[in-house]
């Protein structure tokens, strides 16, 4: 029953929102680039690509609800030459949502936007079990704008919590493609 309730409060303040998306514009986008590990001895440079909705609430504010699947590069580790492992490294796909400070609409000409957000996190790696977990993305983007059509390049860092202590950190390059609805 919760989970009806909850579902359809969801859907009702979605749905609140809609003239306001309307007079301001949604689109949807894809993107992909290249994921770097940060301070993990068992992880190398890896893929990131994912899609999102972008919708624009107030003119300056924006949501960004998205799906992200990225892969640490194959490690070895060697001591003095030798190699002690040969490791796989991790995958690691996650759902979240940002808040977008610039707007999220159509744009013509450049347009940069800082942004922030929640995700939850599955990560898959051998010899590790599988853990979700909360954590956080920041980044800047820049948006270069035809009408309903935009080309954008983002730099981002990732933060997922691990379950017991410590965490493991990415940052993430990646060029993607918009298109928008709604209003111009």
């Amino acid at each position: 029953m919760k989970k009806w309730t909850a579902g359809t409060v969801l859907v009702l303040s979605a749905l609140s929102l809609a003239p306001a998306v309307h007079a301001t514009g949604w689109g949807v986008g894809g993107f992909g680039g290249v994921s770097i590990p940060i301070v993990q001895e068992d992880a190398e440079r890896g893929y990131v690509a994912g899609v999102h909705v972008r919708f624009s609430l107030a003119g300056i504010l924006g949501v960004e609800p998205n799906f992200t699947y990225f892969r640490d590069g194959d490690w070895t580790f060697k001591n003095q030459g030798e190699l002690i492992y040969d490791g796989k490294g991790s995958k690691v796909s996650a759902f979240g949502v940002n808040a977008i400070l610039g707007g999220a609409g159509p744009v013509t000409g450049f347009r940069f936007f800082p942004f922030v957000g929640a995700k939850i996190y599955n990560l898959k790696k051998i010899g590790l079990d599988s853990e979700s977990q909360i954590g956080w993305n920041a980044g800047l983007g820049l948006e270069i704008g035809f009408g309903k059509i935009g080309i954008e390049a983002r730099a981002a860092g990732e933060l997922m919590k691990m379950k017991d202590k410590g965490s493991r950190k990415w940052a993430h390059v990646t060029g993607g493609l918009n298109y928008y609805f709604g209003a111009l």
